[in-house]
């Protein structure tokens, strides 16, 4: 945040550097709490509950009157705080999506034998672009070519429902907004997102300046090429956004299998899609792949579940209760429940992707 110099101006480092110390004594019993995703949200919230003079009626936050701030901090202070968290999330990512860690071709080679008997269709939570890397030319939606970028056509999304596809739905490294052009493009909308194939072209452009997007209670979002903080769904009301969730739901009623890689569950609001198909005598079959230790999924048992492992039973439906029908280790960090057409894999993302023979047999036992 120091080499952002209106961030510094403004008061936005003291007034990160005081909500994150805030967080961090609140969740002092768990320090890891007080993430970044938290610090945003409350960033972002307190600068929202700060009435502006002269405003009218439908601008002025609906809670203003029943919550009174508890600090000096600027609303320009907590707002350049969080813009500045945003870019530099992007930046992050984006850097380190041009460097992955490991080979890719393990993932590659996953897509590929999806695509023998189906017809793979992602929907990611992440901001970097290994997908598309590992497997080029994935269908985005992203169809209008214009100069240097691609706008969203809803249409094309709705009636391309056989192509291969790669979906963002907090956002994308290759998002960004169409402004700066040397003339403005009536094909372009305010707020619109575009996505660039270059990603430094794409974090030039990748935050929206100006006003935010308002909400119904009197506050605004910030415009922004990702989403991140604790009010995900509030921000999908946005192009590509609002297609790629309706989507999804769509995708997982009618899919033949559901694969969850890698997620701690902590989008309730994509949980509630999944919930949908896995309802039922017959549910969707469903492979879960997670990391517990010693790759053993009875780490997750315990009197006081996690989170985690409350979505896995209430949203996922998979069985983990003391007397259920979950088998254990059927093969090495596999653990699987027929009844429910569930598998789950407890040994990582990167070492499921290792051991495709086992897959093949994973999901010959729960019917996919």
């Amino acid at each position: 945040m120091e080499d952002d110099h209106y961030c510094v101006q403004v008061g936005g480092v003291e007034a990160y550097r005081w909500v994150k110390a805030k967080l961090e004594e609140y969740y002092k019993a768990e320090p890891g709490e007080a993430h970044f995703e938290r610090v945003y949200h409350a960033l972002h919230e307190l600068a929202a509950m700060k009435l502006h003079d002269g405003a009218v009626a439908k601008y002025r936050p609906v809670l203003h009157p029943f919550l009174r701030p508890e600090h000096t901090l600027t609303n320009d202070a907590l707002s350049a705080a969080a813009r500045t968290m945003l870019r530099a999330i992007y930046k992050i990512v984006s850097m380190s999506s041009a460097t992955p860690k490991r080979s890719l071709a393990p993932l590659t080679a996953f897509i590929e034998g999806l695509q023998l008997n189906a017809v793979p269709r992602i929907y990611t939570t992440n901001y970097d672009d290994l997908f598309s890397q590992a497997f080029p030319g994935f269908f985005t939606g992203f169809t209008h070519k214009k100069d240097g970028y691609s706008l969203f056509s809803p249409r094309d999304y709705w009636t391309k429902w056989e192509s291969p596809g790669l979906f963002h739905l907090h956002g994308s490294v290759h998002f960004g907004f169409p402004l700066g052009q040397p003339k403005r493009d009536p094909d372009v909308g305010i707020g619109d997102l575009a996505w660039y194939d270059n990603k430094e072209e794409a974090i030039k452009h990748a935050h929206g300046g100006g006003s935010g997007r308002s909400r119904l209670d009197g506050t605004q979002v910030e415009t922004s090429a990702i989403i991140t903080g604790l009010d995900k769904l509030g921000r999908l009301q946005q192009s590509p956004f609002l297609s790629y969730y309706g989507g999804l739901t769509r995708e997982v009623n009618e899919a033949d299998l559901i694969v969850v890689l890698g997620s701690g569950l902590g989008d309730l609001h994509l949980n509630t899609c999944i919930l949908q198909a896995r309802r039922g005598k017959l549910p969707t079959p469903i492979v879960y792949v997670g990391w517990w230790k010693k790759d053993d999924l009875r780490e997750a048992i315990t009197w006081e579940p996690s989170d985690q492992a409350v979505a896995m039973v209430q949203d996922l439906r998979i069985d983990l209760s003391r007397d259920g029908q979950m088998q254990y280790d059927v093969y090495p960090g596999w653990s699987i429940n027929t009844d429910s057409r569930a598998a789950v894999y407890a040994g990582g993302f990167y070492k499921f992707l290792e051991d495709p023979t086992t897959y093949s047999k994973v999901l010959e036992k729960i019917g996919a």
